[in-house]
């Protein structure tokens, strides 16, 4: 009888350690399973959470009038409207949008095409700076939709698409060389000319000036109305002298014109004296103008004639000078050999 119930009893000690240790055992594996997947959870989040590229703040600046919107949507609240060359500080990005504040604090949503970067701040002020002292050489305002840049060239980015009419002052011209037709489609591409209803002439025209079988393309530095410096390509704007100083010498186009000074006339006021540049129409001199006139106004007869000419290849722009003490004006000129400074004296009225 004591045998017996020992047995029964190494029996029940030998189950009862089996089930110790088959639930040791199968608590061990619930908790390395509980392990595994927090960790492929964590993994996981992180994946689907975390920023490849975290997006670093820094400064910016429209490149042309937009609108700063309430959220990162076309269709939200426009909170105001920002000029031009607007400074921004770039707070994140937002799919095609920037969170922005602007310098009074207030905080919305940019489309990210229209900013530009440190790059763009930069050379907008050294444009600018080109022009400081600088007398206008010329007016004129744009005859078609009229792509304007920040640096000459149709393979440089497009500021803004001008619309018609409009106006600006002039500063400087100048001459590209036109790539081989395949280089221009295959930079037109690369860079992302815009499409549709937003190209302008520059696009499709023909190129300006030949020599030797070289086309090249003409381009204007000039200012527009909201005080922005960068090129306009000609065939996409007219120059509008006074009509005056346009019809005094035919057969030959006007380049530049600036006021020297005022003649009064007792009957009609003040009337502005001008130097005035010409070019040869259909040729390509080399140079901007091969002849400068003063045109000055005649009070006794009520008109304005040519005082004197000079023969000379010139570059703009001509800017105020002092020979000797005494005020005079200055403009480039070509030589064969090279470039060199030449200065006249202003003629009286």
């Amino acid at each position: 009888m004591m045998r017996c119930a020992s047995g029964r009893n190494k029996l029940i000690l030998r189950g009862v350690a089996l089930l110790l240790c088959t639930a040791c055992f199968l608590a061990a594996g619930c908790q390395e399973v509980d392990t595994l997947k927090r960790e492929i959870l964590k993994k996981a989040q992180l994946t689907i959470f975390k920023k490849k590229n975290p997006f670093t703040p820094r400064d910016g600046m429209t490149m042309r009038p937009c609108s700063l919107y309430q959220t990162a949507n076309p269709n939200s609240e426009v909170i105001r409207k920002l000029p031009a060359e607007t400074p921004l500080h770039l707070i994140d990005k937002i799919g095609e949008y920037y969170r922005v504040r602007t310098r009074d604090g207030r905080e919305g949503y940019v489309e990210q095409r229209v900013i530009g970067g440190e790059d763009l701040i930069q050379r907008t002020h050294d444009l600018r700076k080109s022009i400081e002292g600088m007398p206008p050489q010329a007016e004129g305002e744009t005859k078609t939709k009229a792509n304007f840049r920040l640096s000459p060239g149709r393979d440089q980015e497009v500021i803004e698409v001008l619309p018609p009419g409009k106006k600006f002052e002039v500063y400087e011209r100048v001459v590209t060389v036109r790539r081989a037709p395949s280089e221009e489609k295959a930079a037109s591409a690369s860079r992302g000319r815009p499409q549709g209803e937003n190209v302008s002439a520059d696009d499709v025209t023909a190129g300006d000036e030949t020599l030797d079988d070289v086309k090249k393309d003409v381009w204007y530095k000039v200012k527009i109305e909201d005080g922005r410096v960068g090129y306009l390509y000609t065939h996409n704007m007219k120059l509008t002298p006074p009509e005056d100083i346009a019809k005094l010498v035919p057969f030959m186009r006007i380049v530049g014109w600036r006021s020297v000074n005022v003649t009064e006339d007792p009957d009609v006021g003040a009337k502005n004296n001008y130097i005035v540049a010409f070019a040869p129409i259909g040729k390509d001199p080399g140079c901007d103008y091969t002849r400068l006139y003063f045109m000055s106004w005649l009070p006794k007869v009520k008109r304005r004639t040519i005082t004197w000419q000079l023969p000379i290849s010139g570059i703009l722009p001509i800017t105020n000078y002092h020979l000797k003490e005494d005020p005079a004006l200055a403009s480039g000129t070509f030589t064969p050999q090279s470039e060199i400074n030449w200065c006249w004296q202003a003629m009286p009225s």
